[in-house]
């Protein structure tokens, strides 16, 4: 006879022949023990309602599940089928369940009828035992890789929490000694004439827009013909017409010392920003191990991408950097987490413009709107991406060296994904050769 796996009809079959006799069902209670690893059995059981689960005793004496079985299914197989009828596993009932048996020694039909009925009943059985292994083995793998990531980030939590508590300390004194510095230099200019611009310069900053500083200098150096880097300081500092004429009243030694003033100020602004970015890589480092606690706060994208070229400022040094929009994009949230991802995106750009060397470096922001999402494109004209990095580009530790630099394709890139996805935003990327635009899409409140 042609062996088959168990249909329908087969089971049906073998349940009228050797399980239908009522007064061999037995109900089992959840937890109650069907059959113990080791002991005597010379019962085939069907399982007619309910769920079981055979297990193991390691050596330490605890239990490891080994298989299930529900409805339709047998149980006790090796140990009827065996010489010794020894049970070789303990079968636990995980639910109430209900049971019929099938005694070895009282079996209804011949030997050789027994063995023909079963024969593709016990196949089958085996086949899916084989697939409920199977899925087992799965369950555990994910299991243990879930247990190993939590273990890993244990103690990355504990490392990170000990960093960040020593970094804190250093950025605390950066943070109070430069806002003590900045109040003594206000205070002594008091009464000053360049007390209002030192003010302006440490609230405003300088222009970070190349094509406005451009555009300003040249204004300058036409109405009150200036010399060239008197307009250029000038259009930094980013005065207006007003500002511009009382100030060509002081002496050259007055202008001499509000130059010195605004670049104390910018100097005093740089380090605020850079201490309050500082603390908070500070916290998202302390936030591995714990909970993060700051609540958001109201910010725009403009004003996070203004900050990100403070803190880039030297990396940008020779290349054009011009930031457009239509919106200065309201959101609610933290403003670290947005400085962060514009600093990393420039980052890469001007590491592609310095691999590629064009005529006229220029990396280009634009920040525009749609009815529910805010988008901010940062567009540089350097080497491009190609295909088969395009493919990785997220991937932590991902990273292609080139001449030492690490062409944004690094820990960066994964970073500013993983604050996107946060947000519930998307990070887009096209290139094309001698150009790549990274777009980050975020949701409106």
């Amino acid at each position: 006879m042609k062996s088959r796996l168990v249909v329908p009809e087969d089971l049906e079959e073998v349940r009228r022949k050797y399980f239908a006799d009522p007064a061999r069902f037995q109900s089992v209670k959840e937890g109650e023990m069907l059959l113990t690893e080791g002991e005597y059995n010379d019962r085939l059981y069907l399982i007619l309602e309910g769920a079981f689960t055979g297990y193991l005793r390691d050596e330490q004496g605890n239990n490891f599940e080994v298989f299930r079985s529900r409805e339709n299914m047998f149980v006790g197989v090796y140990s009827f089928f065996s010489n010794q009828h020894l049970s070789y596993m303990s079968i636990v009932a995980d639910q109430d369940s209900r049971v019929a048996y099938l005694d070895r020694d009282e079996l209804p039909t011949s030997p050789d009828q027994f063995a023909l009925d079963f024969l593709p009943v016990l196949i089958s059985e085996i086949y899916s035992r084989q697939l409920l292994t199977q899925q087992l083995n799965a369950e555990r793998h994910r299991a243990m890789k879930k247990l190993a990531e939590a273990e890993k980030m244990a103690t990355l939590g504990q490392l990170a929490a000990g960093l960040a508590h020593e970094l804190n300390n250093a950025v605390g004194i950066l943070e109070s000694n430069t806002q003590r510095l900045t109040e003594t230099m206000d205070s002594y200019l008091q009464d000053r004439k360049w007390q209002p611009i030192f003010r302006k310069t440490l609230e405003q900053g300088w222009e970070s827009d190349t094509r406005a500083i451009r555009a300003r200098r040249d204004h300058l150096e036409g109405k009150f013909d200036l010399p060239l880097k008197a307009a250029k300081q000038l259009a930094r500092i980013n005065l207006d017409d007003a500002e511009v004429q009382e100030l060509l009243r002081l002496s050259d030694s007055e202008l001499e010392a509000m130059e010195t003033i605004t670049n104390v100020a910018i100097v005093l602004r740089d380090m605020k920003i850079a201490a309050r970015h500082a603390a908070h890589v500070v916290r998202s480092v302390r936030d591995l191990g714990s909970t993060p606690a700051a609540e958001p706060v109201a910010i725009t994208l403009r004003q996070t991408i203004d900050e990100a070229l403070t803190l880039v400022k030297k990396v940008t040094q020779g290349i054009s950097v011009t930031v457009d929009g239509t919106t200065d994009a309201p959101l609610t949230a933290h403003a670290g987490d947005f400085v962060q991802v514009w600093i990393n995106l420039i980052k890469n750009a001007c590491e592609a413009i310095n691999l590629a060397k064009p005529t006229r470096p220029t990396v280009h922001i634009y920040i525009s709107e749609t009815p529910h999402h805010y988008l901010v494109a940062v567009t540089d004209n350097g080497t491009g991406i190609s295909d088969d990095v395009m493919k990785k580009i997220f991937e932590p530790s991902f990273t292609t060296k080139v001449t030492g630099l690490s062409f944004g394709l690094g820990l960066g890139l994964s970073i500013v994904k993983r604050i996107v996805d946060r947000y519930r935003g998307t990070v887009l990327v096209s290139s094309k050769p001698g150009e790549a635009t990274f777009t980050v899409r975020l949701p409106k409140p």
